[in-house]
């Protein structure tokens, strides 16, 4: 999936590439975030998502991105009014800058269900048949008598495959093995207590008293990253820092 990003500023555009990045890598979505501006030329065609500042706009976006049309619309403006004006335009989204992080990862999340090839997937075997499951949508992952049992968000999914064998084809750094029995996804954590965490389905998950200090720290940073705004323009490391 290609993301342009056209911002009145190019430290904002750089900004924002820079987190739709972080967003991708915590996501485990395959995104080409750029900046683009109309005096380069025509938006190329494979683009499906464009983030378009109200700020200075001399003229509308693009044609052809509307909410439903599987090519999205996002809309960013200083003062809310501006963007609400702009409602005409059928915008997946309108960002009140700066952007917080946590919005923006809702916004995007909100289109995933059109993304379908670019996102990363794990295959499973369960009753003799092989299931892929989108990264994204698997919250956590629980040990059982005969294998694992991986709860996503729409469903429970058991296979014989150890819980061992199966963290270890999932990416470091967006799943985190939080006890000996029990793995979670950091994209979906949303707090953190002494001895658990709590996910976006409402479940809590144990930590394990030897690993509880790492698992804590990552999961703190995974909350302060949603919780914050776009890292400033001048700041290295974007999505590189994403799975540290």
């Amino acid at each position: 999936m290609r993301a342009a990003v056209c911002m009145s500023g190019g430290g904002e555009s750089a900004a924002l590439c820079r987190a739709i990045r972080l967003w991708s890598d915590m996501a485990c979505v395959r995104v080409e975030a750029f900046p683009w501006f109309p005096e380069q030329g025509p938006l190329p065609d494979d683009v499906s998502v464009l983030f378009w500042d109200m700020d200075g706009a001399s003229a509308p976006p693009p044609d052809g991105f509307s909410d439903g049309s599987g090519r999205f619309l996002f809309l960013c403006a200083s003062a809310s009014q501006t963007a609400i004006e702009s409602y005409a335009l059928h915008p997946a989204g309108l960002f009140k800058k700066p952007i917080q992080m946590d919005a923006l990862r809702q916004a995007l999340d909100r289109c995933l269900g059109a993304w379908w090839d670019d996102l990363e997937q794990v295959e499973v075997l369960c009753g003799g048949l092989r299931r892929q499951i989108p990264l994204y949508g698997l919250l956590w992952v629980e040990s059982c008598q005969h294998g694992s049992l991986l709860h996503t968000s729409w469903e429970r999914i058991q296979t014989r495959e150890p819980l061992r064998d199966l963290a270890a084809r999932l990416p470091d750094g967006v799943f985190l093995r939080c006890q000996r029995s029990f793995l979670v996804n950091l994209y979906h954590v949303r707090g953190v207590s002494q001895d658990s965490v709590a996910l976006s389905s409402r479940d809590r998950i144990p930590v394990g008293r030897r690993v509880r200090a790492g698992v804590l720290e990552s999961c703190r940073d995974a909350l302060r990253l949603w919780n914050g705004v776009l890292p400033p323009a001048e700041r290295d490391g974007g999505a590189e820092t994403a799975r540290k």
